[in-house]
């Protein structure tokens, strides 16, 4: 029985090692499958996994898996150093006499959320622009009654509904819907303006990704690069992108997003956070995501409380810049 012992907590590191070089490398070769391309969108978990690589080697002394652990955890936390040192931006290096701007998407989950629960939200946060998906008929006949708050709304095109339904105390000097890959989780493109000052103006590029599973990636890939078209062809200087995009910083997708449409993730000015969180515990996903061009200064993001929806809003403060 100790010699069984014994040789099972000699595998113990080894295991745990070949698991983790299996899932790395998976992830990393998301180019040629969508199926590996789920693997990075675990790129936290995989990194705490490499610790616990770590200290399998170092409480049973195999030194070479030890060194396998080691580069494998590196490899797996390099892409989330960005995340990691994160925090507000400081006063010196904002816009002098510039306004913020506060933004706020959230994914309901449907009735998950109750219509007060989110009037309330939105009371403390005090958000201008506000993008909802997974919208139930009676929150959208609540938010219509808030139009005292949010005198600018969209929450349909054509008679039909959009997925992505905006709030806004900036006025919508025009918008596009774009039902050309999901007729009901359509991109969502507005051009807002400041109601004090004409001059200043952005546009809105808001959406509800599918999810990337199956025929599902195919369709997120459609969407993704369309929103790169649609950020490509603005008729302002400043862009933000916004929504539940059910992709993660690490994955392909986001990076062919971001780099395609010239974008940061506003995320980076606050500490590493899951917005959706699993029924399986420590598989909470970075999904939700705020976006924004060389037009805007990030300034603060943070993650919201929960409200009962399976995700958490995410808001973060922006300030324009003069054009």
């Amino acid at each position: 029985m100790r010699c069984l012992a014994e040789n099972a907590k000699r595998a113990l590191p080894i295991f745990v090692a070949a698991a983790l070089l299996i899932a790395t490398a998976g992830s990393f070769l998301s180019s040629w499958s969508s199926y590996l391309d789920l693997l990075s969108h675990f790129r936290p978990q995989l990194a705490a996994l490499g610790l616990v690589a770590i200290a399998a080697s170092l409480w049973t002394r195999s030194w070479a898996v030890l060194v396998a652990s080691l580069v494998l955890a590196a490899v797996n936390a390099a892409p989330l150093v960005p995340y990691l040192a994160g925090g507000p931006v400081s006063a010196s290096r904002a816009v002098e006499g510039q306004e913020r701007i506060r933004f706020l998407t959230f994914n309901l989950h449907g009735r998950s959320t109750d219509p007060e629960d989110l009037r309330r939200l939105l009371e403390r946060e005090k958000p201008d622009i506000v993008l909802l998906a997974e919208v139930p008929h009676e929150t959208r006949s609540a938010v219509q009654g808030w139009a005292d708050i949010y005198p600018h709304q969209i929450l349909e095109d054509g008679g039909l509904p959009v997925d992505a339904v905006l709030l806004s105390r900036w006025e919508i000097r025009g918008k596009s819907v774009d039902r050309s890959v999901m007729r009901y989780r359509s991109t969502l493109t507005v051009r807002l303006c400041d109601p004090d000052l004409n001059r200043r103006c952005f546009t809105l590029i808001g959406l509800h990704a599918e999810q990337p599973f199956g025929g599902g990636a195919r369709r997120q890939r459609a969407q993704l690069a369309g929103v790169v078209r649609e950020a490509k062809a603005a008729s302002t200087g400043a862009v933000v992108v916004m929504g539940d995009l059910n992709v993660t910083p690490w994955a392909r997708g986001f990076r062919l997003l971001i780099d395609g449409a010239g974008l940061t993730d506003t995320a980076r000015t606050r500490k590493l956070s899951a917005t959706w969180r699993s029924r399986f515990p420590l598989l909470g996903l970075h999904i939700d995501h705020i976006l924004v061009n060389s037009g805007f200064t990030p300034i603060e993001s943070r993650v919201g409380e929960d409200i009962g929806s399976d995700h958490f809003p995410v808001i973060a403060d922006l300030i324009l810049k003069s054009e």
